[in-house]
This record gives C-alpha cells, structure tokens and sequence, in this order.
C-alpha cells in the first residue's frame, strides 16, 4: 500500500496501482493547470465517511508508493477516472 500526501498534512493510503493510475490523472489535470475536487470514501462497515478536497497545482501532492517496481497503467481506467475528475462532483474513489 502506497500513500498520497496532500499539502503535507493529509495522508491516504492507496493500492500502488490504483495510486499510480491517480498520480496520471493528477498529472494530466495539474499540466493543463486544472483544479478538481478529489474526494474518497470507505466501505460502510469501517465506521469512516467520505472526504473531499480541493486539489490545485498550487498546493504540494506526493505519491509514496511501497514497491520500487512502477506498476503497468490501464489507459481506459484512466480515461474513465479523467471523466470522472472533469465532471462537476470530481473523481470519488471507495477504498476498501
């Protein structure tokens, strides 16, 4: 499991893969210098809710990942996740 630092004081803790396909789409969006809303949510029996942010290139993001290897990327999740980060309500993830 690999971790994304938000402004250097939030963490969540990520699937590599799915924190390498998140990084792309955090890329793309911050190269055309594009705010979104990034919010994520947890499976109901974990007692936690949703969280929602603001991400902006001007704030600092970090992607830590556990493995040295780089996962391969899905170009079609990232496409779907695109989408999703381009639409007003912004790209939400469950995390389990």
């Amino acid at each position: 499991m690999g971790r994304f630092i938000y402004d250097s004081t939030l963490t969540v803790t990520l699937d590599d893969l799915l924190l390498s396909h998140l990084q792309a789409v955090v890329g793309a969006k911050f190269r055309l210098q594009q705010s979104f809303y990034f919010s994520w949510g947890y499976p109901a029996n974990t007692g936690e809710t949703r969280t929602t942010i603001w991400l902006t290139p001007g704030i600092s993001v970090q992607f830590h990942y556990r493995t040295a290897r780089t996962p391969a990327l899905d170009r079609d999740r990232i496409s779907a996740l695109l989408a999703q980060a381009n639409s007003p309500n912004g790209l939400v993830l469950v995390i389990d």
